[in-house]
């Protein structure tokens, strides 16, 4: 197990009307490359609050310690329809945003994978998780069901990390590897450093190929991959405060109309809207789940 290292957030009020506070934390050795982070959070609030969890290519799994979690994911904020989290969640990569909103008071655990880490550790096809929010128990059986009272019955945040370690070690005898072409493309589309078609041809294998075995050991398309992580780049120099024509440049949308499109298809927001929610917080802040990602906004509280 990595360092841990604690985060604390204030209310966007008087300190007084609550706080965040997170212990973070790097898996075993073993699990490098497969698993970013492990974070125990707890909030203290006294009204709900609503965070908007943006498309980051990457796969989160929850635990909840307590209840009054509630969970949605659309493309149209405004037609939202929650409903209660389970108590151990798995969400996959996804190109629309996703609101998760909670009492006020909760607490729990989160793991953040690589996508391919998560095929590997689960042993399912990735787009078992495609389009919604999969209960752990569905993709592990019963060990699943048992594990969020295993977590939650430890009585530090490094004896959870610890058990968490042990579990996931103990799966990577028995899950499918990745195909190295996927692990190369998909490096390729991150750094955006060559097209779709070339990055294809680089594979050695046909579109429709490519396509399939994406689906099954990301959870997304090729296309949508390279969407989400253009998305990212545009959302890392929005937040940073570069002016969006210029971002609309630099991340290779045809114009800064193009990129308020896909902003807005992708999170919900427009750029002006996501800049001034954001509030110039950098990426990988204490709101977010990984480190040099854009991944949440705060809706309200």
């Amino acid at each position: 197990m990595g360092a841990v290292d604690v985060f604390d957030m204030q209310g966007r009020a008087a300190a007084a009307s609550g706080s965040r506070s997170a212990r973070r934390c790097r898996p075993a050795a073993a699990l490098h490359g497969l698993i970013v982070n492990y974070t125990g959070f707890q909030t203290e609030f006294a009204a709900p609050r609503h965070r908007l969890e943006l498309p980051t290519g990457y796969v989160t799994l929850v635990f909840t310690f307590s209840e009054g979690l509630w969970v949605t994911r659309t493309e149209d904020l405004g037609a939202a329809r929650l409903r209660p989290a389970s108590r151990a969640m798995v969400s996959g990569p996804r190109t629309v945003p996703a609101i998760g909103v909670h009492a006020g008071r909760v607490s729990g655990l989160e793991v953040n994978m690589a996508p391919m880490g998560a095929y590997r550790l689960f042993g399912v096809p990735m787009w078992h998780f495609e389009d919604a929010h999969v209960d752990l128990e569905e993709v592990l059986g019963p060990p699943g069901r048992h594990l969020t009272e295993r977590l939650q019955s430890l009585g530090s945040w490094a004896d959870r990390f610890a058990l968490l370690d042990e579990v996931f070690c103990a799966r990577l005898e028995h899950g499918p590897p990745s195909a190295p072409e996927v692990r190369g493309a998909l490096a390729r589309l991150w750094a955006g450093s060559a097209p779709l078609t070339r990055v294809t041809a680089e594979t050695g294998w046909s579109a429709r190929t490519l396509r399939a075995r994406f689906r099954e050991q990301v959870g997304l398309s090729p296309k949508a991959v390279a969407r989400v992580f253009r998305l990212q780049h545009a959302l890392r120099l929005l937040a940073a405060g570069t002016a969006a024509a210029h971002v609309a440049a630099a991340c290779g949308y045809h114009d800064q109309a193009h990129l308020s499109r896909e902003v807005k298809a992708m999170t919900g927001l427009p750029p002006s809207q996501f800049v001034r929610l954001r509030g110039g917080l950098a990426p990988g802040s204490a709101l977010d789940r990984m480190p040099g990602r854009v991944t949440s906004v705060m809706l309200s509280g």
